[in-house]
């Protein structure tokens, strides 16, 4: 009797283990990201705007910006940071470095995604960002890299 007893307790050990191992969420994972937007300053240094990503589908976008100077008096360096809100609703959090060429408008930066809320609540990657300042302060994004959630 004893020895059916501690093969029913072990059985339901192995069981309860089992459980507990496919309950346990799965790790984040490294996935390319590309999205494409347009922006538009609200004030000297606040933007809002929209697009489409992969992993976040539709999305709205708001942020501010801090411009400096450079060497080159052409070029000014920015430091911004962003908040992207899903389809679904999560938030994203990026922060932005890079500078913007004051003659072309052309944009070129590195965006740094830093954790959200939802499934992006610990996400993490790097990107690269593409942009154009257009007249009347509208921008045109393009962002490709790779994001893990």
């Amino acid at each position: 009797m004893n020895r059916f007893l501690f093969q029913r307790t072990f059985a339901l050990f192995l069981a309860f283990a089992s459980v507990l191992a496919l309950a346990t969420p799965a790790r984040a994972a490294e996935r390319r990201y590309l999205s494409r937007g347009t922006a538009q300053f609200v004030s000297p240094t606040d933007f809002v705007g929209t697009g489409i990503a992969t992993h976040l589908g539709l999305y709205d976008e708001a942020g501010s910006v801090q411009f400096s100077p450079t060497a080159d008096p052409t070029v000014l360096h920015l430091d911004a940071e962003s908040t992207y809100t899903a389809a679904d609703g999560d938030h994203l959090y990026a922060v932005i470095t890079g500078q913007l060429n004051g003659v072309t408008g052309a944009i070129t930066a590195t965006v740094t995604y830093v954790g959200g809320t939802g499934r992006f609540a610990d996400a993490s990657g790097t990107a690269t960002l593409s942009g154009q300042l257009l007249p009347g302060g509208s921008i045109e994004v393009t962002v490709k890299g790779t994001i893990d959630y």
